[in-house]
């Protein structure tokens, strides 16, 4: 009975693992030169030639038919050639190699003899390869396991070995899933130490960078993570251009940055390799005042079939443009959501009471903040809105720029309502010299000043 191997546990031993395949050698001609081989090597033990490319065969062989035939046949190669050049690392690293791969086809490894053996090699412990303790975690019966126990074994697997890279994402996931962010952060710190620029680490490694940045940008300049985080995207994207997902969160970084236009041509690249990127490119076309774009995107789509981002984003984009009526329909769908949020809330039930109709505006509040659990500073926002507190009160309880940039919006949309024109375009051009980059209300007061400055250069 031939046993394959999964090529997915594999790449979980190491991602130098996977080699190259190569076109399955013929097998009559095959064998015949690896009788050949084999007998000029047991005629010449001193010469490694012989034996070096019958190795190379066996390999060949065995990463073409990936079955236990050929990998005993692959071993007993290298295991020879080991005894003979003891210090060559790639010998060393494929026979280690290939003892690995065989025990996941055979589910029997003896780890306590490769544990020994991998002590004697310290060359093993410096490459990004699975260190014998790892097999635990890869052996053990469905269930068998508790997550403190996968834990417990992946930190024994990179005390033993800090250069495995799955071992440190394998981590990473175990912690992100417990909502332990910031270890996972450190892991990948301290992976991206071992490994710089490895694009496996540097890809989540960014993510959490990127994350943590948002509110980061609230309380002081954040321009030099910034900077460091453009230039590992442009290293990720360069390495795998085809990869969306790069050219995505470039495209965040870039919004984060202020650089609008380039954060749409990042988001339109990532649309051209993955359609899944069609609201992220619709939004990034927001922040750079596209208007038509925008429009012609939700006019395809019914409402019912928006995902709530979606939702949040026509409302808001209609609310700024002062569709009241088009906004105050987008919240009867929006409020039967559960993952709202409270801006969407509070800003479009502000159509209702744009429309003449406070009684509405007052009922969608109440019904979507049952869905919310509301920060300290969301009352605040909401007593205003109630006109429970005045705005030097609202302004006063700010606590840092992200804060001042929403009051000021909220202030604009009451003085659009009162008829206060010149004050609700002081509060946007508040919320624009802000450079809060990222927020919606930046791209909205934004757009709306934009427009100004082309009316009253028309007038």
């Amino acid at each position: 009975m031939k046993i394959f191997y999964s090529s997915f546990l594999i790449l979980l031993l190491s991602a130098c693992a996977s080699t190259k395949k190569e076109a399955s050698t013929s097998l009559p001609m095959a064998e015949s030169n690896a009788s050949q081989l084999a007998s000029k090597a047991a005629r010449y033990p001193k010469d490694t030639v012989a034996l070096t490319q019958l190795a190379a065969l066996h390999l060949q062989q065995y990463e073409a038919n990936k079955n236990l035939y050929y990998i005993n046949q692959v071993i007993a190669s290298y295991d020879e050639l080991l005894k003979r050049q003891p210090y060559n690392h790639d010998v060393l690293l494929q026979f280690y190699r290939l003892n690995l791969f065989k025990g996941l086809a055979t589910h029997h490894y003896d780890i306590a003899h490769w544990q020994a053996f991998y002590q004697q090699q310290p060359f093993l412990q410096t490459i990004d390869i699975a260190p014998p303790s790892y097999m635990e975690l890869l052996l053990a019966p469905q269930d068998s396991l508790s997550n403190n126990d996968r834990i417990n074994i992946l930190k024994n697997t990179l005390a033993e070995s800090p250069y495995f890279v799955n071992g440190y994402l394998a981590l990473t996931a175990m912690y992100a899933a417990r909502d332990k962010m910031q270890l996972s952060s450190f892991l990948l710190e301290t992976a991206n130490k071992h490994m710089p620029n490895n694009l496996e680490i540097l890809a989540p490694l960014n993510e959490f960078r990127v994350e943590g940045l948002f509110d980061k940008a609230c309380e002081r300049d954040v321009s030099v993570e910034l900077n460091q985080a453009f230039e590992d995207y442009k290293l990720l994207v360069k390495s795998a251009p085809e990869n969306a997902d790069y050219h995505m969160q470039l495209s965040t970084v870039l919004r984060l940055m202020g650089r609008m236009r380039m954060s749409s041509f990042s988001a339109k690249k990532a649309v051209s390799i993955s359609p899944r990127f069609q609201s992220a490119l619709a939004e990034a076309q927001f922040w750079t005042g596209n208007d038509k774009t925008v429009t012609e995107y939700f006019s395809t789509k019914a409402i019912a079939s928006l995902n709530t981002n979606d939702l949040y984003l026509a409302i808001f984009f209609n609310v700024t443009n002062f569709n009241w009526q088009q906004a105050a329909t987008l919240m009867e769908e929006y409020i039967t959501r559960n993952d709202i949020s409270f801006y969407g809330v509070l800003y479009g039930a502000h159509a209702y009471k744009m429309l003449g109709q406070e009684d509405l505006a007052q009922q969608i509040i109440v019904t979507g903040l049952n869905k919310i659990t509301l920060k300290p500073w969301h009352k605040q926002m909401l007593n205003f809105a109630n006109q429970q507190i005045s705005s030097e009160q609202l302004m006063a309880a700010s606590q840092n720029k992200c804060d001042q940039s929403e009051a000021y919006f909220i202030q604009a949309l009451t003085a659009v309502q009162e008829g206060k024109t010149a004050v609700f375009e002081q509060h946007m051009a508040s919320i624009v010299d802000l450079k809060i980059y990222s927020f919606y209300e930046y791209a909205g007061a934004k757009n709306i000043m934009k427009k100004i400055t082309i009316a009253a250069s028309k007038s």
